[in-house]
């Protein structure tokens, strides 16, 4: 029988800012679509992402050669990155894919760029890598205390947030500034119908954004705070993290960038206080108090910055309602993750043989 390896936290530090490199990479070349006109499969932009995951793969491959120079067996890798030996040649199954799809179907651009088959094979493999320092985060649960001690796993869960956000990229911003208004409905004037038509669809996406990203930011940090119990700062880390990158890709001459760190920080200030009186890592009531809160001060601090900044065109009905909306939604995924019989599908599976139940002689005999 091969014995694996113990986890490595150097290994998982590595991958975990090779997801980093991964997301920078990817969203440097999604301001590229929108502000050089790529029109080439062969970019500065490409070369940047492609170079992160090779680097990965070399890492991974020489901790497998040293661990097998140490005696180790097989792929002597942690067996929390079985996932990652997938994703590797995934991601560059799907490059060679992506490549011969621009030549055929040409250079996406705007919303057709997050939709391509080719590009969202690639995602799933950066998605099987960063995995593992999560899985394995998950596995030593128990002995992650220090905020540096959770670090990878912070990392790689802030770049796949970062990947999420690049997703959903039409959708990251409510544009509740007022330079974003829509055309007035005059009353009696000849594009009346088209202006009201043009304002409900703002409104409406304008709500939907702010649901679809409470939802999508406490997915991530509901979770955490579920499974973990995270060190002071953490929170704060990870979201600062985990929006920057999207922010600044998409900020052009707008206070976006600054108006989602601030976001980022008072969310995460938030929810830091919100951790440190626990215990524990939060399970009922205090879950559903957090899931309220943190998305309640997240999107706070979006309407008051834009006001302050910028203006905006939403009345006082709309602001508080989708700041109530956001809140209620992220109580209910906080009372979600506290429910009984929840499984843990990232962590390690347990060998068969660990589960056994030693046969007991009856007493007396």
């Amino acid at each position: 029988m091969s014995v694996l390896p113990p986890r490595s936290a150097k290994l998982d530090l590595a991958v975990g800012f090779i997801g980093l490199w991964l997301s920078a990479g990817f969203l440097w070349d999604s301001w590229a679509h929108l502000h050089v006109g790529v029109e080439s499969f062969f970019t500065p932009y490409h070369a940047a992402f492609y170079a992160a995951m090779l680097a990965g793969a070399l890492i991974v491959a020489g901790t497998s050669l040293r661990n097998r120079s140490r005696g180790y067996t097989g792929l002597a890798l942690p067996p929390c990155y079985a996932g990652a030996l997938i994703g590797i040649p995934v991601f560059f199954l799907g490059g060679l894919g992506d490549l011969v799809w621009h030549t055929f179907f040409g250079v996406e651009n705007r919303i057709e760029a997050v939709t391509s088959p080719t590009h969202l094979i690639i995602g799933c493999g950066v998605v099987l890598v960063l995995a593992a320092p999560i899985r394995s985060a998950l596995g030593a649960r128990d002995s992650l205390r220090a905020l540096g001690a959770q670090m990878p796993l912070l990392l790689a869960l802030a770049a796949c947030l970062e990947f999420v956000h690049l997703g959903t990229s039409y959708a990251f911003d409510a544009s509740a500034a007022r330079i974003d208004a829509p055309p007035p409905a005059l009353a009696g004037s000849l594009d009346y119908f088209t202006a009201t038509a043009i304002e409900l669809y703002k409104t409406g996406t304008g709500v939907m954004i702010v649901l679809l990203q409470a939802l999508i930011e406490m997915i991530f940090v509901v979770w955490l705070v579920s499974r973990f119990r995270l060190a002071p700062g953490a929170l704060t880390v990870f979201l600062v993290l985990g929006d920057g990158m999207m922010a600044a890709a998409l900020t052009n001459d707008r206070p976006m960038l600054a108006i989602h760190l601030a976001m980022a920080l008072v969310g995460g200030i938030v929810g830091d206080v919100l951790v440190a009186r626990s215990r524990t890592a939060m399970r009922g009531g205090a879950l559903q108090a957090f899931g309220f809160f943190v998305p309640l001060a997240y999107f706070g601090t979006y309407f008051a910055l834009t006001i302050a900044l910028q203006g905006t065109w939403w009345n006082w009905s709309l602001v508080g309602g989708v700041l109530v909306w956001s809140a209620l939604a992220g109580a209910a995924l906080g009372t979600l993750a506290g429910a009984p019989g929840r499984v843990d599908v990232l962590a390690v599976p347990v060998p068969a043989h660990a589960l056994e139940i030693p046969q007991l002689e009856p007493v007396g005999r």
